[in-house]
């Protein structure tokens, strides 16, 4: 069994399948709810509306909601150092690694049953999700790891839900 958080704990997830997803450059979980105030500043200023007042009060991502630009707005408007830890560096305006999320597509996905459908590539930006035409059926959804930003953009279009924004394995 791997590490889990306290929250995962006391949530009774001891295999650490249900990880709370927090805003964009945070800190570790048990950081993050020791330095988080939860006053809502994040939440407000997230032009995208994906980030919600979760259990306790502290802020989470929904991709239900819609997808992260990584404006860099929350990390800006928390007032307490530490919480999310947004590195801008230069005049250029480059930002830190926002975080280690990435997306998966599960064995419900159309595609893999044989039922076209090519939304989520449609959506992806960085062009992580691509579709291979596969001789007997129709072209299949290939992920792209390193490409996967894990904004979120392909979740919520998918209309059999067969996407899943995580942590990474290497996190």
């Amino acid at each position: 069994m791997g590490s889990i958080s306290r929250a995962q704990f006391l949530r009774g997830d001891l295999q650490g399948k249900l990880q709370v997803i927090r805003p964009p450059w945070a800190v570790d979980e048990d950081h993050f709810t020791e330095l988080c105030t939860r006053c809502s500043d994040c939440i407000s200023a997230c032009p995208t509306t994906i980030l919600k007042k979760g259990r306790g009060g502290f802020p989470e991502v929904d991709f239900g909601s819609g997808e992260c630009d990584f404006c860099g707005e929350c990390a800006s408007s928390c007032k307490k150092e530490g919480a999310l830890q947004c590195d801008i560096q230069g005049n250029e305006g480059s930002i830190g690694t926002p975080w280690l999320l990435k997306a998966s597509i599960e064995k419900n996905c159309l595609p893999k049953k044989g039922i076209e459908c090519r939304i989520c590539g449609e959506q992806c930006e960085t062009r992580a999700i691509q579709f291979r035409l596969t001789v007997g059926t129709v072209a299949q959804p290939k992920l792209d790891d390193s490409s996967c930003t894990g904004c979120g953009a392909c979740y919520r279009v998918c209309p059999d839900q067969a996407i899943e924004i995580a942590y990474s394995k290497a996190s």
